[in-house]
C-alpha cells in the first residue's frame, strides 16, 4: 500500500487564539481556568478524571514545543536534540500518513522517544479532519491510536490533538468519554505551512522577545528544516532566556498517560493494511472499531506508587530523586526532581538484591559492563540476573560481587543527569538518602 502526505491547508489553525470562533473561544479559555484551579490545588502531577482542553500552558517559565504527523525518519534525531539538551519534547502521532506505525523502523523509532522520556500523544489514526466524520469514525480514529501505543508502549494517552485543531462539542464529549484531554497550541511556527525558516524563526523570536509567561508551540516532526534548523535554533534561544524546555503534560501540571502498563509482542495483526488510509475514515469494506483496546498492565494509573516504595536521593540534594525515564526497557536511569506525593517514576522497591520499578523492571547494568561510566538503565526483571543484583550498605549502592556502585555522573544533581556505575570510593558521588514515606533511613 502506497502511503501519501495528508494534504490540507493548515493556514486556519494558525494563532488560534486569533482565528477561533467566540464560542469556541469562550469554552478553551473556561476549560483553561478549570485545568489552572486544579493544576494550583494540587502541585504535584496527578491524571486529570475529567479531560480538559488545553489551548496554553499553565506552570510559569516552561515552554512545550510540540510536534505533530510522525512518526517520520525525523524522530530520533529531534529526539536525540532536545535529549542532549537536557530538555523534552511531545510528539502527537498518527498512524497511519507519512508512513505506517507498524513499520518496523517507525516501530523502533517511537519506543526510543518514549525511552528518552518524551511525551507521545495522539493525532488519531489518519489525520482525518474530526469535523467531518460521523461518531462511529471519529470513535474509530481514536481507538486505533490507542491500540497502537497500547501495543508498541504499553501506554493509554491522556492528550489527543485533533488533526488541523479542529473540535466541536461531539469531539470534545467522545474524547472525554475516552479519557483523553484536547491538546492544542498558542503558536504556530507555521512549518508545514510554506514558511520560510525564516519566518518560522521569527515566530520563535516573537515568543522569547514578548517575554510571555509560557508558551505552548507547534512544530511538524516530518518537516526536514524544521529538523535541521528550527530545533537548535529554538532550543538555543529559549534556554538562553533561561526558560523550561519540557513536556506538554508538564507545562499543564498533568500526567501524560492514563495508565502505564507494559508493551505486547508483535504479531501479524501489526499492520495498516485494511484500516483507514492517509486522510480517510472506516466505512464501506472497513469496520469502524469503537470499543476499547487490549491493554496489558502492570499499573493501572501512575498518579503514585505502592505505599512500600523506596525514594532514592543523592545526599548532596534530597529535593532531588532517581528516576526512570520511562517503563520500556532500556529506558534511561537519571536524576530529577522530586515528585510531591510520589511517582511511579521514582517509586522503587528493595526485592531481595533487586531494586525494582513499575512492578516488573529493574535497576540494571547496561550490558553488563563494569566499565567506569557505564550508564544504568532499567530492564525487565529475570531470576539470576547479575546485571539487576545490588547491596545497599550504609549509604552506598554496590553492584553485587563487583567492585562498582551507583555513581552520580560528575557528580552532578542536575534534573535529566545519567546515572552511572564507577569504581566505589565511599565519596560523596556514591552518597545515596532512601526514603520510605518521606522518613530518611
Amino acid at each position: 500500500m502506497q502511503l501519501v502526505k495528508v494534504s490540507k491547508d493548515r493556514a486556519a489553525c494558525a494563532s488560534r487564539t486569533h482565528s477561533t470562533s467566540l464560542s469556541v473561544m469562550s469554552r478553551l479559555v473556561f476549560s483553561t481556568l478549570l485545568a489552572a484551579s486544579a493544576v494550583w490545588a494540587h502541585p504535584h502531577l496527578e491524571y486529570r478524571a475529567t479531560p480538559q482542553v488545553y489551548d496554553a500552558c499553565i506552570n510559569a517559565n516552561d515552554i512545550a514545543l510540540t510536534f505533530d504527523d510522525g512518526p517520520w525518519i525525523f524522530l530520533r534525531s529531534i529526539s536525540d536534540q532536545f535529549t542532549a539538551a537536557g530538555a523534552k519534547a511531545t510528539f502527537f502521532m498518527n498512524g497511519n500518513n507519512f508512513d505506517c506505525i507498524y513499520n518496523p523502523d517507525r516501530i523502533g523509532d517511537v519506543q526510543y522517544a518514549f525511552a528518552a522520556g518524551h511525551q507521545i500523544g495522539s493525532h488519531t489514526w489518519s489525520h482525518a479532519d474530526l469535523t467531518e466524520l460521523s461518531t462511529p469514525q471519529i470513535q474509530d480514529a481514536m481507538f486505533r491510536m490507542e491500540e497502537a501505543f497500547s501495543r508498541i508502549l504499553g501506554i493509554k494517552p491522556a492528550f489527543m490533538r485533533p488533526p488541523f485543531g479542529d473540535f466541536n462539542d461531539n469531539i470534545q464529549s467522545i474524547a472525554a468519554a475516552r479519557g483523553q484531554s484536547l491538546a492544542l497550541w498558542d503558536w504556530d511556527t507555521g512549518d508545514a505551512d510554506g514558511n520560510t525558516t525564516a519566518q518560522s524563526e521569527a515566530v520563535y523570536n516573537d515568543v522569547a522577545n514578548a517575554k510571555v509567561k509560557n508558551a505552548l508551540i507547534l512544530e511538524h516532526e516530518t518537516e526536514e528544516t524544521t529538523n535541521n534548523t528550527l530545533v537548535p535554533f529554538a532550543i538555543k534561544l529559549f534556554q538562553s532566556k533561561g526558560y523550561n524546555l519540557v513536556t506538554m503534560a508538564e507545562c499543564e501540571g498533568v500526567d501524560p498517560y492514563q495508565a502505564i502498563g507494559v508493551p505486547q509482542q508483535p504479531s501479524a495483526s501489526w499492520t495498516c493494511d485494511g484500516t483507514p488510509d492517509p486522510g480517510a475514515a472506516c466505512g464501506g469494506s472497513i469496520t469502524c472499531e469503537t470499543g476499547t483496546p487490549v491493554f496489558s498492565s502492570t499499573t493501572t494509573a501512575p498518579s503514585g506508587p505502592t505505599p512500600t516504595a523506596t525514594f532514592i536521593h543523592p545526599t548532596a540534594n534530597t529535593a532531588k530523586c532517581l528516576t526512570a525515564a520511562s517503563n520500556t526497557d532500556g529506558a534511561a536511569v537519571e536524576i530529577e526532581d522530586c515528585v510531591s506525593g510520589g511517582s511511579t517514576t521514582q517509586g522503587w522497591t528493595v526485592s531481595g538484591s533487586n531494586l525494582q520499578i513499575f512492578g516488573s523492571k529493574c535497576l540494571d547494568v547496561t550490558n553488563g559492563v563494569a566499565t567506569d561510566g557505564n550508564k544504568m538503565q532499567i530492564w525487565t526483571c529475570a531470576a539470576g540476573n547479575t546485571n539487576q543484583m545490588w547491596t545497599l550498605s550504609g549509604s552506598t549502592i554496590q553492584w553485587s560481587a563487583h567492585s562498582s556502585c551507583l555513581d552520580l555522573t560528575d557528580g552532578s544533581v542536575t534534573n535529566g543527569n545519567l546515572v552511572q556505575i564507577w569504581a566505589c570510593t565511599a565519596g560523596p558521588n556514591q552518597q545515596w538518602t532512601r526514603t520510605a514515606g518521606g522518613v530518611a533511613r
